[in-house]
């Protein structure tokens, strides 16, 4: 490989990626795979283990989820044909692999924690999820939503996604995703509003 062609490729990955699905997509047209992997990984790693955490509710199990999402998604690069977002097609083998070992505990009789999980989606949110004592928090306010709306919830407002980011990984329509998001926050408005009233323990 020539200089020239090295100290591109060494450009391309310094510089700081605004657009890792444009990244992504670049790298994979130029036949670089194993280069596509890496800033997948890099770029939606936390995605998909906060993703794998909502359903397996351990965070053990979504490490091993998450590991299995990007094997998955390695083998399945051919299949890859850019129609979908690179984080909308994550989001669906995290969620398909998720349910299927969920369904071989059930099937195994293996006891299934049914909290709602810690969830971040920067390294701020992380440390404060590591609190206790807020993790606990958060998870008693999850915890009064319907799972529709929770799902809503927290990829509009955790994961700063975009309504029609949602729609596409949820199948549901915009119009939908927003009824959910405002019936989330006023249930939680309500909510905190009685836990400071002393109404609610």
């Amino acid at each position: 490989m020539s200089n020239s062609r090295v100290l591109s490729m060494g450009i391309f990955f310094c510089r700081r990626r605004v657009n890792p699905e444009q990244d992504i997509q670049q790298l994979l047209a130029q036949g670089h795979t194993h280069n596509a992997m890496n800033v997948m990984m890099k770029s939606f790693k936390r995605f998909v283990h906060s993703t794998a955490m909502r359903y397996m509710k351990d965070d053990e199990d979504a490490k091993d989820m998450t590991q299995e999402v990007f094997i998955k998604a390695f083998h399945s690069l051919d299949y890859f044909r850019g129609d979908a977002k690179i984080q909308t097609w994550l989001y669906a083998i995290t969620r398909n692999l998720c349910l299927n070992a969920l369904d071989k505990k059930k099937r195994k009789g293996t006891h299934i924690h049914m909290e709602v999980p810690d969830i971040a989606s920067d390294e701020k949110a992380d440390i404060l999820i590591n609190d206790s004592e807020f993790s606990h928090f958060f998870q008693q306010c999850m915890s009064i939503l319907p799972e529709k709306q929770r799902e809503t919830f927290i990829l509009r407002h955790v994961e700063e996604l975009s309504y029609e980011e949602i729609s596409e990984m949820l199948g549901t329509s915009i119009g939908g995703l927003k009824a959910n998001y405002f019936q989330a926050v006023q249930k939680l408005s309500q909510y905190l509003s009685s836990r400071k009233e002393g109404t609610i323990q």
